[in-house]
């Protein structure tokens, strides 16, 4: 069973991944892909003063550090490259005064920084240049290690080329790559049976908000799965806390 830090880890890639993702593409389709937050009209908005190209690179850049971190693979990279985005919305949202969005930007960027913190082991040589450190990998870092990243990649990339033209050719794309990322996860060896349901369930739910109301009762079906994955966690949780403990006793014995 992977530790409780760990399992938190893919959860926070898999939240912001797809926060950023959709953000980016629903406005690079004038609001027609689901998503949780940010204004599909930021590039009209934005073009008021000058800076229509920036609300564009926004965009785009969303959707490719979203990409990265639900690949898993190249998920560290997505977290340092979403650090200053994160910092450059959260500025324009606090210039525009835009009510609410910068407390919501602000939680974003606290929990990049949380992805970053829990890697922090791999960032010892930047404050001692002077010395050689053995990096060794984490324990998530297996993950991702296939084939089906390396399609989730390509069909996101596929999303983003298609999304200024077509929106049924983009969701055709995008709800494959959320499987293929999905897939990456769930047929990993280190993830046990409940933490398979965890993972799974938040695809579920990027199914749902995609689609918005495409999907009959779409809310009631978000919601049922967020309920369901906020319970989940809890057990998880402690039972990841009780191993823990256990592993600890059991080498204090044997010591």
């Amino acid at each position: 069973m992977l530790q409780n830090k760990d399992i938190l880890l893919l959860l926070i890639r898999l939240f912001l991944g797809y926060i950023f993702f959709s953000s980016g593409i629903c406005k690079l389709t004038g609001g027609e892909f689901g998503q949780l937050i940010g204004p599909p009209w930021l590039e009209e908005q934005l073009a008021q003063y000058g800076l229509g190209l920036f609300a564009k690179v926004v965009a785009v850049s969303q959707v490719l550090c979203g990409t990265l971190l639900l690949s898993q693979r190249f998920s560290l990279l997505g977290a340092i490259m979403l650090v200053p985005m994160n910092v450059a919305i959260l500025a324009v949202t606090v210039s525009q005064q835009w009510a609410g969005t910068p407390y919501v930007n602000t939680v974003m960027l606290l929990l990049n920084l949380t992805l970053l913190l829990l890697e922090r082991d791999k960032f010892r040589f930047l404050w001692q240049a002077n010395r050689s450190y053995q990096i060794s990998p984490s324990v998530t870092d297996a993950i991702g290690q296939n084939l089906y990243s390396w399609l989730g990649i390509g069909l996101c990339l596929l999303t983003l080329a298609a999304a200024p033209f077509n929106i049924f050719l983009t969701n055709a794309f995008a709800l494959p790559a959320f499987a293929a990322f999905a897939a990456t996860l769930l047929r990993s060896e280190l993830v046990v049976k409940l933490d398979r349901v965890l993972l799974a369930l938040p695809f579920v739910a990027m199914t749902f908000v995609t689609m918005g109301l495409r999907i009959p009762h779409v809310l009631w079906g978000l919601g049922g799965v967020l309920l369901l994955e906020g319970l989940l966690l809890m057990v998880r949780l402690y039972l990841g806390r009780r191993q823990q403990r256990g592993t600890v006793e059991a080498a204090a014995l044997a010591g």
